[in-house]
């Protein structure tokens, strides 16, 4: 089974992702946290930024396919691009035979620019990400033109907001996966 933990920055999908795969006892895969052992290796700065982020999913697309292959689901999350994404995530379920649940977590526009900009302003997350509370504006663009929007992936869709309890979106997808 490939989960797929899907939404905006700040949405808090690593942390439901996270407290997800602990309950299911299954390896849990972060684009961001390959991003911060490359920023660690490589450094970051405009100049690498997408190279880093092409090299972070490659990683997190190939972790998953190991893991698939030998026969153990995971659970894969990350600020996926609705546009963008969706082929590498279903040429790796359709390899490796595996069922898809998508777990998107969403909310209010203005929420989200304030939790993004808040926590960037916390100054919390690896400095490789670069985060500054002035990017809110770009994110509050990006959520307006749909780039978080769920998945257009086969299987089932749980949809929950980012002021769901975290335990309900966890047992919500764990019903969805049958467990």
């Amino acid at each position: 089974m490939l989960i797929v933990v899907t939404g905006p920055p700040a949405s808090g999908k690593t942390s439901a992702a996270r407290r997800l795969a602990q309950r299911l006892t299954i390896p849990f895969l972060s684009k961001d946290t390959f991003k911060e052992r490359l920023y660690e290796a490589f450094g970051s700065g405009d100049e690498l930024e997408e190279q880093v982020e092409a090299a972070s999913l490659a990683i997190l697309y190939s972790v998953a396919g190991s893991q698939l292959a030998a026969g153990v689901s995971v659970v894969a999350e990350s600020n996926f691009d609705a546009d963008s994404d969706v082929g590498a995530l279903l040429r790796l379920a359709r390899e490796r035979g595996a069922r898809i649940v998508q777990a998107h977590i969403g909310g209010d526009t203005e929420a989200l620019v304030r939790k993004f900009a808040s926590r960037a302003d916390e100054g919390g997350r690896h400095p490789g990400h670069r985060d500054e509370p002035a990017d809110a504006d770009e994110l509050r663009a990006k959520l307006e033109a749909g780039h978080w929007r769920p998945l257009d992936l086969p299987g089932e869709l749980v949809q929950a907001d980012m002021d769901d309890d975290e335990d309900e979106i966890v047992d919500r997808v764990r019903a969805a996966c049958g467990r």
